[in-house]
């Protein structure tokens, strides 16, 4: 069975590019466009991996990847930016996160960094 995993990022563009790309490696791809509308998701759903940006209308990606932790601690998280920082970088793994990637988001990084959290 496919790994399941849910794309948080509200840039339309980019949520469906990226779920395309991951939809034709193998896996079951959801996408959403809040933390709120991710929140509602994980309540019918569960996944191994979720890809959030920082900077997401009201809760932003690392409070997302708080409540989620807390809810399941096994989930993976990669966060995703363009305003990249030392302090972003260092908040997002003291909270969990499996990397931290910078946009623009390159395919194949993007799928062998998904592919080493998932074997982690």
């Amino acid at each position: 069975m496919a790994e399941r995993l849910l794309i948080v990022e509200d840039e339309e563009t980019l949520r469906e590019s990226l779920k395309r790309v991951l939809t034709q490696a193998g896996y079951e791809v959801d996408s959403v466009g809040s933390s709120e509308a991710a929140l509602q998701t994980l309540d019918k759903k569960s996944y191994e991996l979720i890809i959030t940006d920082i900077i997401l209308p009201g809760v932003n990606g690392i409070q997302l990847l708080k409540k989620c932790k807390e809810k399941n601690e096994k989930v993976k998280f990669l966060i995703i930016t363009a305003f990249a920082s030392i302090e972003t970088a260092v908040e997002a793994i003291r909270a969990g996160a499996f990397d931290y990637l910078v946009k623009p988001i390159q395919h194949q990084e993007i799928k062998d960094t998904i592919r080493k959290a998932l074997q982690s």
